[in-house]
């Protein structure tokens, strides 16, 4: 290619851009899955999902929420309420959060709502911290995801929405234990230890094989919530990447800290306000080196680091996540009543991990390019200076890119035509070094350097062009140039 036909293509590259068609895999039929954008103030739909989701109900809603008070998940039950009769929606929520308004103007419309004390419990002694909701009998809702102004809008929270009929009618015969009955006002009500529920914990949906927990009951089942965590994190061959609330079992924190040492990536983000409790395992783990941060180190951040997810392996086949109302403390396996969902998909595994990436790094996986910034340690120089130019490259990417990196020197002018050179041989023939950043690295490196002479010149201005390309031509992120002379 001729000099100046090259730089034209490269010039107008950087002022065109690149494109890139990335065709991604589409969710399993049967399965939705919703984040909100804390970080962004924007409830990106979790709570009009959740909405429509008990507006589909023809028959049924039986819904178990620890906290309810918004007003678009308010209405939609009350609307159930309304077309299917108050016998046939069902709500259960935590004693100390039952005069929240939501449930104060659903009470007003005359739905039927139960909470712990029902059972005898007082409302101090366990939380009824699940977030699901059964329509129909044959789909499901479950999270993390408390319908509040907060949960919507400020907070980092999660949901997945499943239509799977023996799915739905594990979680109803857990939701009808809880109250007591199947339907109209509460019978012989059962939380916490005094359940006496015992399911099938496997499941198979639309293809998507699915693990179920309930916690916690008078027996417990041979295998656990916890017990599943840690099994599958003993299973893990390649990387852990959670995003937890509470995180407080030594145990959990410890088996992390083996797997790490086995070479494992194990990768995290907390809520900054838990990490403060004493009972919190961010010290232990971040002095074992587990690489974990805090959610208010990253700009820009939610309010509450609500989610309780881990997505193992998310680059497998055998990819999976857990997700739910579980938060990985004691309290959460032997007294609060939740659930516990695993999820082996390759495909929502990864939808979790981008929703990882984005709490710990404070954007979207591949919304950020790679750069590059050229810089001289100042703009004119003098015989004597000491004349410094550098180049650092950013892949803010999560994965390796292969990179031709293109340097031009433009001298213009000063000797009576343009003259362009290229880095690294600095000839006059199209050159370039071949580069591989990796994911989430910076590469610094000095272009030209030297001690300006007593009898340089004086030109200029003189500028130097820098950006990448990928081995097929493509210009990778952006174009940078400094402009500089000698006086």
């Amino acid at each position: 290619m001729k000099q100046h036909s090259f730089i034209a293509c490269f010039l107008t590259m950087a002022i065109i851009g690149g494109t890139c068609d990335l065709s991604a895999a589409e969710i399993p039929d049967g399965f939705e899955v919703y984040f909100n954008d804390a970080q962004h103030s924007s409830t990106n739909g979790i709570d009009t999902a959740l909405a429509a989701f008990i507006n589909s109900a023809n028959e049924t809603v039986a819904g178990a929420f620890y906290s309810i008070d918004r007003s678009v998940v308010a209405d939609a039950f009350i609307a159930a309420a309304t077309r299917l009769g108050v016998d046939n929606v069902r709500i259960i929520t935590d004693a100390n959060y039952r005069g929240l308004s939501g449930c104060q103007r659903m009470e007003d419309a005359g739905l039927y709502i139960i909470d712990e004390t029902c059972d005898g419990w007082s409302n101090d002694s366990i939380q009824v911290h699940n977030k699901f909701c059964v329509v129909d009998g044959i789909k499901v809702w479950t999270g993390s995801y408390n319908t509040t102004n907060s949960g919507s809008i400020y907070n980092n929270n999660n949901a997945v929405a499943i239509e799977c009929e023996d799915l739905a009618e594990a979680y109803l015969t857990e939701f009808n234990e809880m109250w007591g009955g199947t339907s109209g006002p509460h019978g012989d009500c059962h939380f916490s230890t005094n359940k006496n529920t015992v399911i099938n914990h496997h499941y198979t949906c639309n293809g998507v094989n699915l693990d179920l927990y309930f916690s916690p009951t008078k027996d417990e089942f041979p295998n656990t919530a916890y017990d599943a965590i840690m099994n599958r994190i003993d299973q893990t061959e390649n990387s852990i990447h959670f995003c937890m609330y509470t995180f407080t079992q030594s145990n959990l924190a410890g088996k992390l800290i083996q797997v790490l040492n086995t070479g494992l990536t194990v990768r995290g983000v907390m809520d900054d306000l838990q990490a403060q409790s004493s009972y919190s395992v961010y010290d232990y783990i971040k002095s074992n080196n587990i690489d974990v941060i805090l959610d208010d180190e990253v700009s820009p951040h939610g309010n509450l680091l609500h989610h309780k997810f881990a997505v193992f392996d998310y680059q497998s086949p055998d990819a999976s996540v857990v997700t739910g109302s579980y938060n990985w403390t004691l309290a959460a396996q032997v007294s609060n009543d939740e659930n516990t969902l695993f999820i082996h998909d390759q495909v929502i595994a990864e939808a979790y991990y981008n929703e990882f990436y984005k709490n710990y790094y404070g954007y979207e996986p591949g919304d950020r390019t790679p750069t590059i910034e050229i810089t001289t340690n100042e703009s004119s120089y003098s015989p004597g200076n000491y004349f410094l130019c550098s180049a650092t490259l950013t892949n803010p990417g999560d994965s390796s890119v292969s990179l031709y990196e293109y340097i031009i020197l433009d001298i213009g002018e000063s000797f009576g035509s343009d003259r362009f050179y290229f880095w690294p041989s600095w000839s006059g023939s199209v050159d370039s070094k071949y580069l591989i950043v990796g994911p989430e690295s910076d590469i610094e490196q000095s272009i030209l350097q030297f001690l300006v002479p007593q009898n340089m010149p004086v030109f200029g201005p003189v500028t130097i062009w820098a950006g990448m390309l990928d081995p097929a031509g493509t210009l990778i992120g952006d174009v940078d140039s400094v402009t500089f002379s000698f006086i």
